[in-house]
């Protein structure tokens, strides 16, 4: 027998899903349980949902300094990518990182500049990125770009 850590009964172990990396071998909630929460979340983070939103360049905003990232990709996938790293403090943009740690999260946004094809995505992103960085090259935080054009 073992408890469901979501609804709290004792059941038998058959009624629990099976997970190696367990000490029991077994997951924490009944498959009832586990059923219920997929109905209701399951669906957030597949890759339908994630390229739901289309492709696409995007900016990430800080609306309390002004300063930007610009990039291209899937646009839910993107968004989700970035919020989650700069969470937990992990995204790879230090500028990005830092520009996120000064304000309230709320005030980051994610802004689509404009949907395209996979295959004109990395000449729409140059195009963006020359047009920000000469416009007002301090407040773009692509750090490969400002490095680059500094040389």
């Amino acid at each position: 027998m073992k408890k469901c850590s979501k609804c709290q009964s004792l059941k038998e172990y058959k009624e629990f899903p099976k997970n190696r990396t367990k000490k029991d071998g077994y997951e924490y909630y009944c498959k009832s349980c586990k059923n219920q929460y997929h109905k209701r979340y399951g669906d957030k983070f597949t890759k339908a949902y994630l390229k739901k939103g289309g492709y696409g360049i995007y900016k990430v905003l800080n609306n309390i300094t002004g300063e930007y990232y610009i990039g291209k990709g899937w646009l839910n996938e993107r968004k989700v990518d970035h919020f989650t790293k700069l969470k937990s403090q992990k995204h790879s943009n230090r500028y990005l990182q830092s520009s996120y740690n000064g304000v309230n999260h709320n005030d980051l946004e994610f802004i689509v500049l404009e949907k395209c094809d996979e295959e004109v995505g990395s000449e729409k992103e140059r195009y963006y990125l020359m047009d920000a960085f000469n416009k007002e090259p301090n407040k773009l935080l692509n750090q490969h770009i400002t490095i680059r054009w500094e040389r």
